[in-house]
């Protein structure tokens, strides 16, 4: 008996559906499913929801309803025609209230949808290329059989295979000792400091994260604040997580950094109305800014690279900013804070700033003497620690610089690290929420 077998026999529909479903009810969950497109889907309705739930995504739009799904439908020839008999209004608001049912809703749930989806396309069109090969076999007339073969599967190997492209070293060396070249010239998607010392040690550079520590309530929002102000001044596009105040409140900081009105009286609406002037100044040139700040007072790592993947699409983010590094709370067990914060920091510094190549700035709490107090494994997911101390009274009394604040570089992975006697001379006027280094710096003593 000859068993007769179709490629689109090899489907899991219910998979589909329930991977739509899930983005119907919670769109950014396509941020976790990237590599998979509307061609691995076998029911073309779902295809067509996937791809313009996707796009709504992007677009930052959390409204799935189906003025908006045929919107993006719409908006393209080759997809309007299609959506025209595929998916009447009808269809798509029986879809929608249907969806619950079969949605998932963890974001472990939904990738178990989205490997079948892909694991089902992948055999399909396997299949399809063997029975290239077959052809391929049968023909006598053709020549070099084995590279004829290799090239019909390398392609659905490749689409499907989950490890990255391997070039040769020999082709990618000229590129990489150009780039090498354009840095020496200037030409490079580093981030310098306000602060040129600091400079001297490190600056911010795509897929790594430096990191500012400092104890309890010690300048490390301000500090995270004065560099992003600094980033936004060299036009470049940040994302602020905030963990510890709203984007109202952080809004009278940053509007008392920039006009140099103490916070108090701004939030009072003690002002002049040339100070006022000053206002209105700084608001139009916020929005001439590409900047985004959330307020996320509990997040994990999930909601910090959804936010990282929205940004990304909707200003082509180059620093994420995160306010502070901490443990997400949901337990009071040390050793699960612990390794949360290394879930966290990991993150941040791999898939977020290395997979995305932009710059990570962010902070975490510290002891007097500087060190990181919540979790080594801060340090060791992450690029470069600089910490945030208060001068002794004795270092006060001897520098002859009046600066209050010190910062040092304790650990860096792409740099110098500074000695005990080293450290940069800061300015703090926290009236205004604003770091400067100070115009003079102490002479490090060197011994005989």
């Amino acid at each position: 008996m000859v068993v007769i077998r179709n490629a689109s026999d090899i489907c899991d529909i219910s998979a589909e559906a329930g991977v739509v479903a899930s983005l119907a009810l919670n769109p950014e969950l396509s941020f976790y499913s990237e590599q998979l497109t509307p061609h691995h889907f076998t029911n073309e309705t779902n295809a067509y929801l996937y791809y313009a739930i996707c796009e709504l995504a992007k677009k930052d739009i959390e409204k799935v309803d189906a003025y908006n799904i045929t919107s993006i439908l719409n908006a393209r020839p080759a997809t309007k025609a299609k959506a025209e008999t595929l998916l009447p209004v009808q269809a798509i608001n029986e879809f929608l209230n249907n969806a619950g049912l079969i949605a998932r809703d963890s974001v472990e749930e939904y990738k178990l949808l989205v490997d079948s989806v892909l694991g089902a396309a992948f055999r399909r069109n396997t299949y399809q290329k063997l029975i290239e090969c077959e052809s391929i076999c049968f023909d006598y007339t053709g020549d070099d059989i084995e590279q004829k073969i290799y090239s019909t599967l390398d392609d659905v190997m490749m689409e499907y295979s989950m490890t990255s492209e391997m070039p040769q070293y020999k082709d990618v060396v000229d590129s990489l000792w150009a780039e090498i070249e354009a840095r020496q010239n200037g030409e490079t998607d580093e981030i310098a400091f306000p602060f040129p010392k600091l400079n001297q040690y490190v600056v911010m550079e795509p897929g790594e994260v430096i990191c500012f520590t400092a104890p309890q309530k010690a300048g490390k929002s301000a500090m995270l604040l004065t560099c992003t102000v600094d980033m936004l001044k060299k036009d470049k596009a940040v994302l602020y997580i905030d963990s510890e105040i709203s984007t109202k409140l952080w809004t009278l900081r940053v509007l008392s950094h920039l006009t140099k009105i103490q916070f108090g009286r701004l939030r009072s609406g003690n002002y002049s109305a040339e100070e006022k002037k000053l206002i209105d100044d700084a608001v139009a040139w916020l929005k001439t800014r590409k900047l985004i700040h959330i307020y996320l007072p509990v997040f994990d790592e999930n909601a910090m690279y959804l936010a990282a993947k929205k940004a990304k699409h909707l200003i082509n983010i180059d620093c994420i900013v995160v306010d502070y590094l901490k443990s997400d709370g949901k337990t009071d067990q040390a050793y699960e804070n612990y390794n949360a914060l290394g879930r966290i920091s990991n993150t941040l510094k791999n898939r977020i700033c290395g997979d995305m190549r932009i710059c990570g700035l962010t902070a975490a709490q510290s002891t007097s003497t500087g060190k990181i107090a919540d979790s080594a494994k801060i340090a060791r997911y992450l690029s470069t620690v600089v910490s945030i101390t208060d001068k002794t009274i004795e270092e006060y009394q001897t520098d002859n610089t009046e600066a209050p604040k010190k910062l040092s570089v304790v650990f860096n992975r792409n740099g110098p690290q500074m000695k005990e006697n080293e450290w940069i001379d800061m300015d703090f006027d926290g009236s205004t929420v604003c770091y400067s280094q100070s115009e003079r710096q102490h002479t490090v003593e060197m011994p005989y």
